[in-house]
């Protein structure tokens, strides 16, 4: 920790940088998009801070980064589809903030996943490949709003966020659900299931676990 604060600086386009370790400061704003020209990085590490909004679907763009942690921070929306472009993650930590909505059954699917960690947010569906990976304890998805699955929060802290009005909890980019690399990567070719498909089952949820339109 270095106690800095404010926004953080413009790191694009720095073709020698491989690692951002910008943890434990006070960092406020959305998530800094400019840190994604950066066509080398390897190692993002923003934790600890005060950043809040959406995820930008871009970070789908990070080609070669193995580590991207962005816990406790107060970051909300869905994860967006073009995660399942990670394809060299290893370790994706997204813990301890706001998300919601199902986690996306493609970025259960990254090769090289050794820990994805999304415990402590308000997701509220997992579907059979995630499921693989819950069983394999790669995947982390505890205290949060899921149906049927242990270690969750209580039907009364989930209705209390989903029905705050204080905060909207829709994100504005219509790109969420755009994958880059789609036709690209042989993994995303194989039988993996996706939300939209019939053959996914939403399980029973609470009736309160539905964002409210702004």
């Amino acid at each position: 920790s270095n106690f800095f604060k404010g926004t953080i600086n413009d790191l694009s386009n720095k073709k020698r940088l491989y690692e951002i370790d910008l943890s434990s400061n006070s960092y406020i704003g959305e998530f800094p998009r400019n840190v994604l020209t950066a066509p080398n990085l390897i190692y993002l590490d923003i934790r600890y801070n005060y950043l809040s909004g959406c995820l930008p679907y871009e970070i789908g763009l990070l080609k070669k980064t193995r580590v991207f942690d962005v816990s406790r921070n107060y970051l909300t929306g869905p994860i967006p589809q073009s995660f399942a472009c990670l394809a060299g993650m290893k370790f994706l930590v997204l813990s301890y903030n706001q998300f919601y909505g199902a986690v996306p059954e493609l970025v259960c699917k990254l090769p090289l996943l050794i820990k994805l960690t999304l415990s402590n947010n308000y997701f509220t569906q997992v579907g059979p490949e995630c499921m693989k990976l819950i069983r394999s304890k790669v995947l982390d998805v505890n205290n949060n709003c899921i149906l049927g699955l242990p270690n969750q929060k209580s039907p009364e802290e989930c209705a209390r966020f989903f029905n705050r009005p204080s905060k909207p909890r829709t994100c504005p980019d219509s790109n969420m659900n755009y994958i880059p690399c789609k036709g690209k990567a042989a993994y995303l070719e194989s039988n993996a299931v996706l939300e939209s498909d019939p053959r996914f089952h939403t399980p029973i949820t609470y009736p309160v676990l539905s964002p409210k339109p702004n």
